[in-house]
């Protein structure tokens, strides 16, 4: 193919259209390639248990859910997040599912509650520092394998974990897999 043919000529081209399909295909390959390594760790199967006392002061147990649930952890150090957590407190102010965050090394309650207030976010959160471990205990994001940042799980009302992310995803990919738990 000649480059040096206009823009307009060359889109007619089928040789054209051959190689954007083919560096569309090559690219989503590596994001699909880059997600499964990110996503390696994180579990499956039956959620663990989990309940805390909240920031916001509030009992919290996932094994009373009668609604999907998502299970979001985060940092406040996190640039991903800062990009995620509008959206995840968005489907926390719908009463058709459940959201709890996890806060990861994100310093104190009042740290936070802070953060949360000067970000306008109004989501349930746990601060993973607060939970207290036995010797040899592994932390929340260890026992759920949330080792890339954020980390989102979606629990249908059996506990079961249905669906998993990690990184930057769409409001409306978690809301399709939160109505998608509730079959």
């Amino acid at each position: 193919m000649n480059n040096n043919l206009p823009l307009g000529q060359r889109v007619k081209s089928r040789a054209f259209w051959i190689k954007q399909i083919r560096d569309l295909c090559i690219l989503l390959a590596v994001l699909f390639a880059i997600a499964s390594y990110l996503q390696r760790d994180m579990i499956n199967g039956q959620a663990p248990p989990l309940s805390a006392i909240t920031v916001q002061q509030q009992p919290f147990m996932l094994a009373s859910s009668t609604k999907p649930t998502l299970v979001y952890f985060w940092g406040t150090w996190c640039p991903a997040c800062k990009v995620t957590s509008p959206m995840i407190n968005n489907l926390a102010s719908s009463n058709d599912y459940q959201v709890i965050a996890i806060a990861v090394a994100s310093g104190s309650d009042e740290d936070i509650i802070q953060y949360m207030h000067k970000n306008d976010l109004q989501f349930t959160v746990i601060n993973e520092a607060n939970m207290t471990l036995a010797p040899q205990q592994q932390s929340l994001s260890q026992q759920w394998g949330a080792n890339a940042f954020p980390a989102i799980y979606i629990i249908d009302n059996q506990q079961q974990i249905r669906f998993v992310t990690s990184g930057i995803t769409t409001q409306w990919g978690l809301k399709i897999r939160l109505w998608l738990s509730t079959f």
